[in-house]
C-alpha cells in the first residue's frame, strides 16, 4: 500500500481502500495458511508409518526403501481415501478426486507407493477446494467494495472538479439531507457546495460473477488454483520413489514434505494478493466506466521496493477505455503495489507530497505532479547515485 504521508486527498482514498482489501485478506490467508499445515501434518504422518520397521536406522537402503514401497496395502486403505472425497465440497474438484481414486482403484494390487502418491493428491485438491470457498468470497467483496468506492470517486471528484475546487488540501463531505457535496478547506470555514449529485446502484450478481470468471493473463483464480496445487501434489508424489528414499531419512524426508508445502504457501499467498488486487482493479474500472470516468493516473510507493514497471510509470495518466491489465493498470505484476486512481483534466491541482528519505529517514517535499524518477533523482543529487542505485 501506499505511504499515507505522500499522498493527496484521492490518492490517500485509494490507498486506504488497498490497505482495507489487503486487512481481509491477511485473514483468508491465515486460514489457508493453517490448512496447508495440517495437510503437511497428515502427509507426514502417513510417511512416519513407513519408517516404523526401520526404527533406528539413519538412512533407508535401495533394498529397504524398494520391500516398504512395494508393499500392498489393506483393501481398507482404499476405503478411507474414497471416503476423503466426501469432505471436498467443490464439484469439479470432487469429480477429478474420484476419477483419479476409480484409477488407482482398477489394480490389481495397490502398493504404499501408490497409496502415498494418492493420499499427496487427494491433500492438494483439499487444499483446492479450501482455496475456492474462501477466496470466492474474499474476491466477491472486494469486487462489491471496488465499485461502489469507485462510484464514489467518480461522483465526488467529477463535482470536486467541475466546482473549480482545488483539490490538493480540500478534503469532500456528503451532505446527505440536501444530497450535495460540500469542499471544505482546512483554512476556510466555508463550504463550497457542489449541484445535486446522483446516486448509483450496485454491481449485479451477473456482472460480479463476470468479473470474477474473466480470464486475465490467460487463466482465471479457480483455473491457477487448480494448477497450483496440480504442481504441488506432482512434486508430492516425486518423493515417493525408491531413488528419492534411498539413503533418507525419517527427519529428511519431513523436512522435504515441509519445503514442498512451505513453497505451496508461498504460491498461494502470492495468489491471493495479485487476484484480489485484479479483481478489485476491475470493479474499480466498471464503476469509472458507469460514471464516465475518462482518465486514471499511477501512484506508485515511494520506497526501494518498488518495481522498476512500477517506478517508471508513476504519475502517467491512462484512458479509462485503453486500460490493459500487466501493461498500464494494476496488477502490473505479482504483488504490486501500485494504485490507480481516477484523473480529471479539468480540476486545479497543486500543493505538495510528503516524501521520505529512506537513507537518513528525513522528509521533504514534492509538487504533486512530481513522479517516482523525480524523488529518485532528488535522492542521487543529495546522496550521490551509487548510494541509491544499490537499493
Amino acid at each position: 500500500m501506499a505511504d499515507k504521508d505522500k499522498l493527496t486527498y484521492w490518492e490517500l482514498r485509494s490507498a486506504l481502500e488497498e490497505q482495507k482489501l489487503f486487512k481481509r485478506g491477511d485473514e483468508y490467508e491465515r486460514k489457508v495458511i493453517n490448512v496447508y499445515n495440517q495437510a503437511r501434518q497428515y502427509l507426514t504422518n502417513a510417511v512416519d508409518e513407513l519408517y516404523k520397521r526401520y526404527d533406528g536406522q539413519t538412512s533407508l537402503t535401495e533394498v529397504q526403501a524398494k520391500a516398504a514401497l512395494n508393499n500392498t496395502v489393506p483393501a481398507a486403505a482404499l476405503v478411507t481415501l474414497q471416503n476423503a472425497v466426501k469432505t471436498i465440497d467443490d464439484k469439479e474438484t470432487k469429480i477429478k478426486v474420484q476419477e483419479y481414486l476409480d484409477w488407482v482403484a482398477t489394480k490389481s494390487r495397490i502398493t504404499k507407493m501408490e497409496e502415498l502418491k494418492a493420499k499427496s493428491y487427494i491433500v492438494a485438491k483439499q487444499l483446492a477446494d479450501v482455496q475456492l470457498e474462501q477466496s470466492t468470497e474474499y474476491y466477491i467483496n472486494a469486487i462489491k467494495d471496488a465499485y461502489t468506492d469507485a462510484s464514489v470517486e467518480a461522483i465526488i471528484g467529477k463535482a470536486q472538479s467541475e466546482a473549480g475546487v482545488y483539490s490538493g488540501k480540500t478534503t469532500p463531505k456528503v451532505n446527505h439531507d440536501t444530497n450535495q457535496i460540500e469542499f471544505v478547506k482546512p483554512d476556510s470555514r466555508k463550504a463550497v457546495k457542489s449541484e445535486t449529485v446522483e446516486s448509483f446502484s450496485e454491481l449485479s450478481t451477473h456482472e460480479v460473477k463476470q468479473i470474477l470468471d474473466t480470464p486475465w493473463l490467460g487463466s482465471n483464480y479457480s483455473k491457477r488454483i487448480w494448477n497450483d496445487t496440480d504442481l504441488l501434489a506432482k512434486k508430492l508424489q516425486e518423493l515417493f520413489a525408491v531413488s528419492e528414499m534411498t539413503g533418507m531419512s525419517q527427519r529428511e524426508m519431513a523436512d522435504k514434505i515441509a519445503k514442498e508445502f512451505n513453497t505451496g504457501i508461498g504460491v498461494a499467498r502470492r495468489l491471493i494478493r495479485t487476484e484480489a488486487n485484479h479483481v478489485h482493479n476491475q470493479a474499480k474500472l466498471a464503476g469509472w466506466k458507469a460514471h464516465g470516468v475518462e482518465k486514471y493516473s499511477l501512484v506508485a510507493v515511494l520506497d526501494f521496493r518498488t518495481s522498476q514497471k512500477c517506478r517508471d510509470i508513476d504519475g502517467k495518466v491512462f484512458d479509462v477505455d485503453k486500460a490493459i491489465v500487466n501493461v498500464n493498470f494494476p496488477p502490473l505484476h505479482p504483488w504490486c503495489r501500485t494504485v490507480a486512481v481516477a484523473w480529471f483534466s479539468y480540476a486545479k491541482y497543486g500543493g505538495n507530497r510528503t516524501a521520505n528519505d529512506p537513507i537518513t529517514g528525513e522528509t521533504f517535499k514534492l509538487n504533486t505532479d512530481d513522479t517516482y524518477r523525480d524523488w529518485e533523482q532528488m535522492l542521487i543529487d543529495k546522496h550521490g547515485k551509487k548510494a541509491v542505485t544499490r537499493k
